[in-house]
This record gives structure tokens, C-alpha cells and sequence, in this order.
């Protein structure tokens, strides 16, 4: 069985919602959907901060920004710029995701 350093989560954000998916290796661990607009300015922040509590390896996240969706990302995660992350997570803006095999 392969041993995992990290919970790999990531965040797709569109109009409509946020596609959540967290993996353990290659496994998925927790898919989501939520609001595209979250109720709280942080709700991004402690939400990844809450799974990295939930989940003993450190968090790794990517927020996935393409040209068209940036509007949608700036919605989801408003507080990008002063938190990145912290000790318990880290986050990633990427502009689109390789799901090809390793």
C-alpha cells in the first residue's frame, strides 16, 4: 500500500458552486459541493484549517484559477491575498489541473 505524506485537496471554483475534492494518495477521501459565494469573508481558511484537524498529514490545497473563472475565486476565497496559508495548511493557486498518471 503506497504511504502518503500530505491530504491533497482541491478547490474548483465556478459561478454556480465549488467543487471540493480532498485525496489521500490516490484515494478520494471527501467530494464536495458548495456555495460559489461562502457565507463567511474566511470560510475557505477554516475550512482547510478544519480538515488539517480532521486528517492527521498536513494539508495541501490548489485553487484552481483559470481566466474565465477568476471572478469566481476571488467570490470564493476574498482573503487570498493576506492568507495563504498557515502551520496547518498550505494553499496553491494553479490555473489548471494535470489529472494525468504520475
Amino acid at each position: 500500500m503506497e504511504r502518503t505524506e500530505e491530504l491533497r485537496v482541491v478547490i474548483i471554483p465556478t459561478p454556480m458552486q465549488a467543487r471540493v475534492l480532498a485525496f489521500e494518495g490516490p484515494r478520494l477521501v471527501l467530494s464536495a459541493q458548495l456555495p460559489s459565494i461562502p457565507w463567511h469573508r474566511r470560510a475557505v481558511p477554516k475550512f482547510l484549517s478544519a480538515l488539517s484537524y480532521w486528517h492527521p498529514l498536513p494539508v495541501r490545497a490548489v485553487l484552481v484559477v483559470d481566466e474565465r473563472a477568476s471572478s469566481s475565486a476571488t467570490c470564493l476565497y476574498p482573503d487570498w491575498f493576506d492568507d495563504i496559508g498557515s502551520r496547518r495548511y498550505a494553499v496553491q493557486v494553479v490555473d489548471h489541473l494535470f489529472w494525468g498518471k504520475r
